[in-house]
């Protein structure tokens, strides 16, 4: 499973093969000593206005439902990119779905492991409240839990930012700059691109958000947030690495493991699962891996 670094960085590549996404103007400046794209500057003491949020939904249906998680979250039709407006981190940000990896965008920028690594491609790029827009590594799930699709043409708004949906990409912003970015798998923008003003003729029925799809991971894993281990108190990553199981039916199951298996022994089978764990089943420190396989092919792994 591939988890993302928390480290920050500013874009330095400019954008490569983006005309879908209307990147006129948008180019940056590599050689740039602070690393901050050029931008018009505004008149003096100017301060951008926050547009209203156009074709906007009900944030409180896109909302994490783990108690310790304060973030609203959305997959896009498409099923390609995750993102999420953090309140305490005052930040909205997209990865890429379902896999945690890196976003694998023209232009993205490597990004030095704290560590010590080697530079690694970015796997978030992001614009938090007061600062230029960005990319960034995370050790940590963007948005915990499956969230729901955010349909074409609409915005979600919360806490003072602003994502919305379009079929040339995604786009965040902070709404009291205007600051923000617009990425889609040709390319991306730290500029925000508004979705097109419209006035109906009626009043629209509600949106409603769909659960996001699961598709098969023939070459990757979808992360379903945290599980607890009963034993330790510690948390666990729940990972889909393959099938078309959703993550409600992945944590349903786990908790039947949880509650049903004869902690003596490696392996335990029921309703068609075989799990099996590794690791010292007592420790507080690290935990336990359980990897569960089925017979229709599925397979969920829950690790420290």
């Amino acid at each position: 499973m591939t988890r993302i670094r928390r480290r920050s960085a500013v874009a330095l590549a400019s954008i490569a093969g983006a005309s879908s996404l209307l990147l006129a103007a948008c180019a940056q400046d590599a050689s740039s000593t602070d690393g901050t794209e050029s931008v018009a500057p505004s008149a003096a003491g100017e301060t951008p206005t926050a547009e209203p949020a156009v074709n906007g939904v009900d944030a409180k249906q896109y909302a994490s439902t783990d108690p310790a998680g304060d973030a609203y979250g959305f997959v896009t039709p498409s099923g390609k990119w995750l993102c999420a407006i953090i309140p305490a981190k005052k930040l909205a940000g997209c990865a890429s779905h379902p896999t945690a990896g890196p976003l694998g965008v023209p232009g993205t920028p490597q990004i030095a492991s704290p560590d010590g690594a080697p530079p690694a491609e970015a796997d978030l790029i992001a614009v938090e409240a007061g600062k230029e827009p960005n990319f960034q590594n995370w050790n940590e799930a963007l948005f915990p839990g499956n969230a729901n699709v955010l349909p074409y043409d609409t915005t979600l708004a919360i806490d003072g930012f602003s994502c919305n949906v379009q079929f040339s990409g995604v786009s965040c912003r902070e709404d009291a700059t205007g600051k923000g970015f617009t990425v889609a798998t040709s390319g991306y923008t730290l500029e925000f691109t508004p979705l097109p003003v419209s006035v109906p003729s009626a009043s629209p029925p509600p949106i409603a958000p769909t659960a996001a799809p699961l598709p098969q991971q023939a070459r990757g894993s979808n992360q379903c947030g945290p599980v607890t281990y009963p034993e330790t108190g510690k948390p666990a990553t729940v990972v889909i690495v393959k099938g078309t199981l959703r993550c409600d039916e992945a944590h349903a199951m786990l908790t039947k493991y949880f509650t049903g298996r004869d902690k003596s022994e490696p392996v335990y089978s029921f309703d068609g699962w075989e799990c099996r764990l590794a690791g010292d089943p007592e420790s507080a420190e690290i935990g336990y891996m359980i990897n569960c396989t089925d017979g229709n092919g599925n397979t969920v792994v829950a690790q420290p």
